[in-house]
């Protein structure tokens, strides 16, 4: 009985607050104040870095520019070592993949071993897994990373679900298995938009029997001040089954 009454006094309680709410504005929910309303500031992260590409690539590399990081140390490497035209980072309607350091050389397992999913696994030298930039030909390094260089600006304002070829820096029919220097966009079609490189139908990329095929970018649209610049951190090419 006497629980019947409680619960009769909790529901009159909740009846006399909803009608005093629409009424007359309630303060209170039995004997709890309510949560009153707040204005949310929305804020959307800048994109835009302030700086080339070069620059940027470098901060990350060496850590400057008030980056304590060095994401970038091994692809800065590569381009020192390959004598590629740094000017290449610093000129307009351009777009840049940039190789997180794992994507050069990542090391996992007991014992480790450098995985087959970064460029030092991926691209033997007489059958072991390379060490330093410096156990590949010059040539080799320099064409590898002018295919990183992507003509025209690509981002996600457009880019779509259907695969996006553009042309890359990479000279024509240098490369057996990409003679039209390619790469592939796109972007998936669903609330967190990935952006996917080399996600098309027929891709080998980067295993003949993977499903979904291509990469996907680590950090995209990233925008400097001469392209959009997008971070992958497995080794990245165009090759199709």
């Amino acid at each position: 009985m006497k629980a019947l009454k409680i619960q009769q006094i909790i529901y009159t309680a909740i009846c006399l607050c909803v009608f005093s709410f629409l009424f007359t504005g309630c303060k209170k929910l039995v004997g709890l104040p309510l949560q009153e309303n707040q204005d949310h500031i929305v804020t959307t992260l800048d994109p835009h870095i302030k700086m080339s590409a070069w620059d940027f690539l470098k901060s990350r590399a060496l850590g400057t520019s008030g980056f304590k990081d060095s994401i970038f140390y091994r692809m800065y490497q590569g381009i020192l070592y390959s004598g590629i035209d740094t000017n290449e980072y610093t000129k307009s309607g351009r777009t840049f993949i940039f190789l997180h350091n794992d994507a050069i050389l990542r090391r996992s397992g007991n014992p480790a071993t450098t995985q087959a999913d970064s460029y030092f696994g991926k691209y033997k030298v007489n059958n072991a897994a390379a060490t330093k930039w410096e156990d590949y030909p010059m040539e080799q390094v320099k064409n590898y990373l002018l295919s990183l260089i992507v003509q025209g600006e690509h981002s996600f304002e457009n880019t779509y679900p259907d695969p996006k070829f553009e042309k890359t820096l990479l000279p024509l029919e240098s490369d057996p298995l990409n003679p039209q220097s390619l790469i592939a966009f796109r972007v998936i079609n669903d609330r967190d938009s990935r952006f996917r490189i080399n996600d098309f139908p027929g891709s080998a990329v980067p295993l003949p029997s993977s499903n979904p095929p291509g990469i996907q970018a680590r950090t995209a649209g990233i925008l400097s001040t001469n392209g959009p610049v997008h971070v992958v951190d497995r080794v990245l090419f165009f090759q199709r089954q």
